[in-house]
């Protein structure tokens, strides 16, 4: 089944996206942060798809400071994506998920429903969780934004 939505209907998304104000709750790790964010992906749509910003490199981070913490990260954030896409299936939510390099030292994974992926609220959402300034080690944010969860891995 395709749905298309008129591009006014796009660009309002992400324009709503773009001026929510952000809220961030404290998660204490990974693991806890399945259910969470599996419960509120789940309110929103019975088929959705993780964004995932994967970091790569930045030099000038509060949060990484060699590449092997960066690659302990990565490795972190993947296997939560793998877990977390075990618990929605489980709980009967068609979800997929895309992987996009970041030039952030953050993974930041947002789940949209399957026809709200479009470019532009993908975009608007990464934007305003880089505008978050994080600069501890080993957290785990979770946002409940417009359109559906979001999550700040650090």
């Amino acid at each position: 089944m395709i749905t298309l939505f008129p591009q006014s209907y796009t660009e309002m998304v992400a324009s709503a996206t773009a001026n929510q104000e952000l809220r961030l709750n404290e998660l204490d790790n990974l693991t806890d942060a399945v259910e969470p964010f599996a419960r509120l992906a789940s309110r929103s749509s019975c088929s959705v798809r993780l964004h995932c910003s994967v970091p790569m490199w930045s030099p000038s981070s509060d949060t990484c400071y060699d590449l092997h913490e960066l690659n302990d990260l990565r490795s972190r954030t993947l296997v939560f994506i793998h877990d977390l896409l075990a618990s929605l299936r489980s709980n009967g939510i068609s979800a997929s998920y895309k992987l996009a390099p970041s030039n952030s030292s953050l993974c930041f994974i947002c789940a949209l429903p399957t026809e709200l992926s479009v470019p532009k609220v993908r975009s608007a959402t990464v934007e305003m969780l880089q505008n978050a300034r994080v600069n501890a080690r080993q957290k785990v944010l979770l946002a409940d934004l417009e359109h559906g969860p979001a999550l700040i891995i650090s």
